[in-house]
């Protein structure tokens, strides 16, 4: 089998990153986040995510350490890491 992600399969695994900035707002009733981060193995690149309150962590803040999982180049996950 090939290390690919697959429908049914493993999912692509996290990549660390830094949070540079990260904006509340709510859209129909929701609470979501703007986040901006840069991924650790792309030290030049800044990226930008958005993601409701239930795919974050509570109150996330420019300096956290965070795991980023993403299918297709898509983030639908944040996650503080360890030792902040």
């Amino acid at each position: 089998m090939s290390g690919k992600f697959v429908r049914g399969g493993q999912r692509p695994p996290a990549k660390p990153a830094t949070v540079l900035q990260a904006r509340a707002f709510e859209l129909h009733g929701t609470r979501y986040y703007a986040v901006i981060y840069r991924l650790d193995a792309e030290p030049g690149q800044v990226r930008e995510a958005r993601l409701s309150f239930d795919m974050i962590y509570d109150d996330p803040q420019p300096g956290d350490r965070v795991l980023v999982e993403s299918v297709l180049g898509v983030v639908d996950r944040m996650a503080r890491a360890e030792g902040r």
